[in-house]
């Protein structure tokens, strides 16, 4: 991939938090809709279009679609999303409040005992 693909893809402001949370671990679609509160329609072609830069995979599980960053990870990408998550600014500071969130999410399903695909809540021990 080149990287003005990778920067294409992270310019865009939703597309950066999508990549920035599923840099954490997989996440079902539905949860990237509810930390990011946009549509199913704008997650969808959001989405889409990672896909297509092969930035991100997607699979299955039930009537869950997971999604993850693509294997291997592009380093361009993860050096990037570090060094974003570092800086000092209105968008890198929506960057480390989204991963907050999506913590709260995961304990918020293993808590409740609700339902989710293998892997995206793994590492707190419900799957």
């Amino acid at each position: 991939m080149e990287a003005s693909e990778v920067y294409k893809c992270i310019a865009d402001s939703q597309r950066l938090r999508i990549l920035n949370l599923l840099e954490a671990g997989p996440l079902c679609v539905c949860h990237l809709q509810e930390l990011l509160k946009v549509s199913q329609v704008k997650m969808s072609k959001q989405l889409a279009i990672m896909k297509q830069l092969k930035l991100i995979e997607s699979h299955r599980e039930g009537t869950w679609m997971v999604y993850s960053l693509q294997s291997p990870t592009n380093p361009l990408l993860i050096c990037n999303l570090n060094y974003l998550r570092e800086a000092e600014c209105s968008e890198c500071n929506q960057l480390q409040r989204d991963l907050l969130n999506r913590g709260k999410l995961i304990l918020r399903i293993t808590d409740n005992g609700e339902d989710c695909p293998n892997g995206v809540c793994q590492t707190q021990g419900c799957c």
